[in-house]
């Protein structure tokens, strides 16, 4: 499989997700398969209670069967440290992402500093277009949604 199908395929199943919401436990099947995969990011299981942003950015890694190459996680600053560990990641306002990137961002940043927060959400990139950066997100106002932002935005905290 080439690189772009394996992005492909990352983007299609992020997308079949859509929709997913807690209020009527659709969410459920995301949690279940990120808690099947073995072993367990720190030994959690996730509860359907939990923050499922990185969950859900993790399930659907292992529902493409690319674990070796997007690590499983269940918190989004442990995430973003297992891809450091990988070499691949991008901490960059200048860099335009490619369909397939996870996406991470800082609620919290002012535009002042380049996120010297921590990390509050993660989501995949579906696509860039016209300086915009569309996204699907799991946990997203408890739903899996897809959203947009401008490339360089300053809540974007890196790739």
């Amino acid at each position: 499989m080439t690189e772009q199908e394996q992005r492909q395929k990352i983007v299609s199943i992020a997308q079949s997700y859509i929709g997913c919401k807690e209020s009527d436990g659709s969410h459920r099947k995301i949690i279940d398969l990120y808690n099947s995969h073995k072993p367990l990011a720190r030994g959690y299981a996730v509860k359907y209670t939990d923050a499922w942003c990185s969950t859900f950015a993790s399930a659907v890694a292992i529902a493409a069967g690319m674990t070796d190459i997007i690590p499983t996680e269940c918190g989004c600053g442990k995430h973003i440290e297992l891809f450091k560990k990988l070499g691949s990641w991008q901490e960059n306002d200048a860099y335009v992402p490619k369909p397939g990137d996870y996406i991470f961002y800082d609620w919290q940043d002012s535009g002042v500093g380049d996120c010297t927060g921590s990390a509050d959400h993660v989501g995949i990139v579906e696509k860039v277009d016209g300086g915009i950066v569309y996204t699907v997100e799991g946990n997203s106002g408890n739903a899996c949604r897809e959203r947009q932002y401008a490339i360089g935005h300053a809540e974007i905290y890196g790739y």
